[in-house]
C-alpha cells in the first residue's frame, strides 16, 4: 500500500500552477490512473469544481502536466535531444504515458514545440535536406523515443510488481533504461547520416 499524499489544510490559493503541481505529485506516487481531478481536489482541499475555473477537463489536466515533464527537454543536436527526452520521460511514473496523451490532446503544444527543437538540431547536421524530410525526421524520432520509453516504464512496472512491488518512481536509477537511452542516440545519428545520404543520391543523380 503506497503512503498518502497529505491533504492540504488551511487557506488555499488555488491556481493552475497549483492543480497542475498536485497532480504530478499524485502522478510520482500512485501513477497516471490514479490522477482524477477529484482525488487532486481532495489533496488541495477544495471541491472539485473548484478545479474547472482553472483546468477544464482532465485532458487539459493532462496537456498541462506534459508540458510541465517535457519542459526540460534540450540539446544542440537530435542525439542530445533524443537523450534528454529519455531521461526526462524517466523521471516521472508514467511519465511516457503522459507525454503521448497530452501531446496527443489538439489544443496541446507539446507536440509542435518538441518538433521546433529537433526540426532546428536537424537543420544544423542536415543543412541540405528539405524542410520535409526534416520534419519527417523530427517526428519519427519523437515519436521512436516516446513509444520505446513507454514500452520501458511498462516493462519496470510489470518486473517490479513480480518483485514485491518494487516503486516503478525508482526506475530512473535502474541499470535497464541505459539500452533504450543508447538505442535512441543510435537512432538520432542513422536518422541524420540517412537525410545526408538521401541529399548526396539526389545531387549525384542529377
Amino acid at each position: 500500500m503506497g503512503f498518502l499524499l497529505p491533504r492540504r489544510v488551511g487557506r488555499v490559493h488555488l491556481s493552475r500552477d497549483a492543480i497542475v503541481s498536485t497532480a504530478l505529485e499524485l502522478l510520482t506516487q500512485y501513477g497516471l490512473a490514479d490522477v482524477t481531478m477529484r482525488r487532486v481536489a481532495t489533496n488541495l482541499g477544495v471541491a472539485p469544481g473548484a478545479l474547472y475555473w482553472h483546468v477544464a477537463n482532465k485532458q487539459s489536466l493532462i496537456a498541462a502536466m506534459t508540458a510541465e515533464i517535457l519542459a526540460p527537454v534540450t540539446g544542440e543536436s537530435t542525439a542530445e535531444l533524443v537523450s534528454s527526452l529519455h531521461s526526462e520521460l524517466q523521471r516521472w511514473r508514467d511519465g511516457a504515458e503522459v507525454a503521448i496523451a497530452g501531446a496527443s490532446f489538439p489544443e496541446s503544444s507539446a507536440s509542435a514545440d518538441l518538433e521546433k527543437l529537433f526540426t532546428k538540431a536537424l537543420q544544423k547536421e542536415a543543412p541540405d535536406a528539405s524542410p520535409e524530410d526534416r520534419a519527417v525526421a523530427a517526428r519519427t524520432l519523437i515519436h521512436y523515443t516516446l513509444g520505446a520509453t513507454f514500452m520501458e516504464q511498462s516493462r519496470e512496472q510489470l518486473s517490479g510488481a513480480a518483485l514485491g512491488g518494487t516503486s516503478p518512481s525508482t526506475a530512473s536509477t535502474a541499470p535497464e533504461t541505459a539500452p533504450v537511452d543508447a538505442t535512441s542516440v543510435r537512432a538520432a545519428e542513422l536518422m541524420v547520416a540517412g537525410l545526408r545520404s538521401l541529399r548526396s543520391d539526389h545531387i549525384h543523380q542529377n
